[in-house]
């Protein structure tokens, strides 16, 4: 289980470091579904009795563990950039100078807008569109180098974002410990059904 959790969570917390220290979107759009599609040979190679057909639990891991380990990217690169922003951001006024839907595929479309400084040079990245307006001025923190994209308000230290993503990582280590355990009592009970019966020689007779 220690192996088992160690490259899972490694995986998953390394993939949100990355692309917190890469900010490129091609990046982004190449590890997330790498990441969801690697989690399900590693449940394979890793839990016992995935290999075969999945039941009970295993369908249970087979659900919750890759949509996990994108939870746990996910948060740990919210959290990290929060807190970048928050050690080293700008808070300044900006304007919002356009609003608009965003189709995000299977998914419902994301209301974004766009922002510009005061002296009208677009910023990095859009925010949240809900609730704001064409024209409207709004507090912003900006990241100084421009990587981070620019963040509505005023940015937390990234600790709410760190404990959403240990939740996470719980509920995925719970599920796997029952998937490994129901693997290896299920081989177990193989074993000791397929293993061949020790037969007694008869006893002699006496005449």
């Amino acid at each position: 289980m220690v192996g088992i959790t160690v490259v899972f969570l490694g995986l998953e917390v390394g993939a949100g470091i990355l692309l917190h220290a890469t900010q490129n979107v091609w990046v982004t759009l190449l590890v997330y579904p790498l990441l969801y599609l690697l989690t399900f040979p590693l449940l394979a190679l890793m839990v016992p009795g995935m290999e075969e057909e999945p039941r009970g639990w295993g369908v249970v891991a087979m659900i919750v563990v890759p949509i996990g380990a994108l939870f746990v990217m996910h948060l740990t690169l919210s959290g990290l950039d929060q807190r970048a922003l928050h050690a080293h951001g700008l808070q300044e006024r900006a304007t919002v100078t356009d609003v608009y839907w965003v189709d995000q595929g299977a998914d419902p479309p994301t209301h974004v807008a766009d922002l510009a400084d005061p002296s009208g040079q677009p910023l990095p990245g859009v925010v949240t569109g809900d609730g704001l307006k064409t024209g409207q001025i709004i507090t912003v923190t900006v990241d100084p180098q421009g990587r981070i994209p620019v963040l509505l308000g005023t940015p937390s230290t990234g600790s709410d974002k760190f404990r959403k993503a240990a939740a996470s990582a719980g509920v995925e280590i719970l599920i796997l410990a029952l998937a490994a355990y129901q693997g290896a009592a299920d081989r177990l009970a193989t074993k000791t059904r397929d293993k061949p019966k020790r037969t007694q020689k008869p006893k002699d007779i006496p005449a």
